[in-house]
């Protein structure tokens, strides 16, 4: 599904969306010309259909050399191990903080094992483990293409190691926030050992702050040429002593 010249929507876990399988978060392809890079890897059950998205909107699965993953959740990494199944030369790239837990499958660090007790993954749900071919860390910038850069912004709060992409296309500015901050200006808190109020705030306040046209969440409807007017409702509500409002 195109969303813009540069960005499609290759899998989702929403119904009213691309549906790849219900445990996916969403997940997005950034074309450039030396291979496309796709952000978050969905839950692992569904590659073959993303991939099959991939052909329908024009394009050779062959062409992605790189997964970026935001964090660790089952929903957005935990198809990390399946994506080198399907493409072995994929290269996935990682938080320095996460890279451990997702090479040692770790489901009490990723919430795994939390979530699957909390009924939101099935029973016979498990993180296969993987390796990271690269840890990012803050500010790093990827060149895409001649003047088209993905740059990486550390965005803890909803989870330990929780990283941002910024898409810089010339005159425009594509955001992809994870579960840092989603539509509406909501956000998504936790019971979790490495979720907090005060950290996710202050993301949202730099997200905030770098002027995306473009919003591209891990969960809800993409937004496009108004990401403003939805992150600056959470903004609002933070200098105002409150904290955003919680996407659940």
């Amino acid at each position: 599904m195109r969303l813009t010249d540069r960005v499609h929507l290759i899998g989702s876990g929403e119904p009213d969306l691309l549906t790849t399988d219900s445990l996916d978060s969403q997940i997005y392809l950034v074309r450039a010309a030396d291979g496309f890079v796709v952000i978050d890897s969905g839950a692992g059950r569904s590659v073959e259909r993303i991939l099959a998205n991939v052909r329908a909107d024009g394009f050779d699965p062959s062409a992605i050399r790189w997964l970026y993953l935001t964090h660790a959740h089952g929903d957005h990494a935990g198809g990390g191990a399946a994506w080198r199944d399907a493409l072995p030369d994929v290269r996935i790239a990682v938080a320095a903080e996460i890279a451990g837990f997702l090479a040692r499958g770790d489901e009490e660090a990723t919430c795994v094992d939390k979530s699957r007790a909390a009924g939101i993954y099935p029973e016979d749900y498990r993180l296969r483990p993987f390796e990271a071919d690269r840890e990012l860390v803050d500010g790093d910038r990827i060149e895409l293409d001649d003047g088209v850069t993905l740059s990486v912004a550390a965005t803890p709060g909803h989870s330990a190691g929780h990283l941002a992409f910024v898409l810089d296309d010339g005159p425009s500015r594509a955001l992809f926030s994870g579960d840092a901050v989603f539509p509406g200006g909501t956000i998504l808190l936790q019971d979790t050992w490495d979720c907090d109020l005060r950290e996710s705030m202050r993301s949202v306040e730099r997200l905030a702050a770098i002027g995306a046209g473009d919003l591209f969440a891990g969960h809800l409807a993409p937004v496009i040429g108004s990401a403003a007017d939805h992150l600056s409702i959470a903004v609002e509500r933070i200098t105002g002593l409150h904290p955003p409002r919680n996407l659940l």
